[in-house]
């Protein structure tokens, strides 16, 4: 899974392996023209940004919603915005006491392949942490509060996994990075006390394109990972994604975002660990295969190793059961593989039942020089084509050659 830029699909004449339009316009047919670049895009986000009055309207409703509200819960706040130019990390101009919340309401975009409306939204790409600090934070979804983890001051970044460890370094050159086109606008509300009594405040007053509204309904859901498993250090919002079930089954839904968590599980391969696992898959959320990079959507579960390669199993729309492949974007390309345990509509809606050999899979697709496993994850990725993915986990667990069974 990658979120990097798609400069590697853009069309190349030279390159007879790379998506002309035409081949991805016929990609849209067969999917009834529903992609994203199949119409021309048309919602208030773009038609602001591109009268180039979407930071000045977010302000202005921002300052003035503040200022009817008066609301004594709001310690300070902080207007912002994040340009392709502008490397992380950023100082947001506002400090943080451990333990307080801060509300992010953003709105903008990060391009990817403009020609085929082709975008992140800013929830997906940016990143908040203090003191210079891990843990980064990621809302995951355009609203977010964040508990802050240290004393001091708040900063902020842009990145579409483009991070290379927990400390925020980014792997992407930077020159790289800075041509990137995008544009995140937000405000960060520091709260004296609760975020979601100082949130309803301002909802009293009005709100701010619905973003208000939707922070004060996320933080009433409170959903809460499964217990056992976190987000993947430079992706959030894995809780609007993946959930508990009462009976024990891992819910999972996506639309237009993307999400890994994973859960710690160190084991060599000599104890000949088996990963095992039941799923029902009720919507892909590609109709076509996810092999290429505008493509690349997708439910899985997934196993890293020592040595930082990972290898997820995926229920391909379209791609033949066993083909495996690399992820098909920049960045990941170099640790991920993908092999497919199931293919095509047939058996959606219904549960089956997994068996893999880690250690035989890992050497006949990967052969590194990892002796073990590091995680479990599971992946849910839809942000390319903006379509819903739904499915449901259920044991989840490692065998081992001596018996010994692992749950997840």
């Amino acid at each position: 899974m990658c979120l990097y830029c798609l400069q590697s699909f853009a069309p190349n004449p030279a390159d007879p392996n790379g998506l002309s339009r035409r081949e991805m316009l016929r990609c849209a047919a067969v999917l009834g023209a529903s992609l994203p670049f199949a119409a021309s895009p048309s919602n208030k986000a773009f038609a602001a940004e591109q009268s180039g009055s979407l930071s000045e309207g977010f302000n202005k409703s921002v300052t003035d919603l503040i200022a009817r509200a008066r609301s004594p819960e709001l310690a300070a706040y902080h207007l912002f915005e994040i340009n392709g130019p502008d490397l992380p990390w950023i100082d947001l101009g506002l400090e943080a006491a451990k333990g307080q919340q801060v509300t992010f309401l953003l709105t903008g975009r990060m391009w990817i392949a403009r020609q085929f409306d082709l975008w992140f939204p800013p929830g997906l790409v940016f990143h908040a942490r203090t003191r210079g600090k891990r843990p980064i934070y990621s809302p995951g979804t355009d609203t977010g509060t964040m508990t802050a983890a240290h004393d001091g001051p708040l900063e902020m970044a842009r990145a579409a996994a483009q991070f290379s460890n927990e400390d925020g370094k980014l792997w992407t050159p930077q020159d790289e990075y800075r041509k990137q086109e995008a544009t995140i606008i937000g405000v960060a509300l520091v709260w004296k006390g609760d975020a979601a009594t100082g949130l309803a405040s301002l909802a009293a007053q009005g709100d701010v394109d619905g973003l208000v509204a939707a922070e004060i309904a996320r933080l009433k859901r409170g959903r809460k990972l499964p217990e056992g498993w976190s987000n993947y250090f430079s992706l959030g919002g894995g809780a609007e994604v993946f959930s508990r079930a009462e009976n024990g089954d891992i819910v999972c839904e996506s639309v237009g975002l993307a999400s890994i968590i994973e859960r710690p599980l160190s084991l060599p391969f000599s104890a000949g660990p088996k990963l095992g696992w039941r799923w029902k898959i009720d919507e892909l959320p590609s109709a076509v295969a996810e092999d290429q990079a505008p493509f690349h959507d997708y439910l899985s579960i997934g196993v890293k190793f020592e040595d930082g390669q990972d290898l997820t199993y995926i229920w391909s729309a379209a791609l033949p059961t066993g083909k495996v492949f690399r992820c098909p974007l920049a960045g990941w390309s170099q640790i991920e593989t993908h092999m497919i345990v199931d293919s095509g509509p047939k058996g959606l809606g219904s549960w089956r039942t997994f068996q893999r050999d880690i250690a035989a899979d890992y050497a006949a697709h990967i052969g590194g020089p990892a002796t073990g496993i590091s995680h479990i994850w599971l992946l849910a990725v839809t942000p390319f084509q903006r379509r819903r993915g739904a499915c449901r986990y259920a044991d989840i667990g490692v065998v081992t050659e001596d018996g010994a069974a692992l749950k997840l």
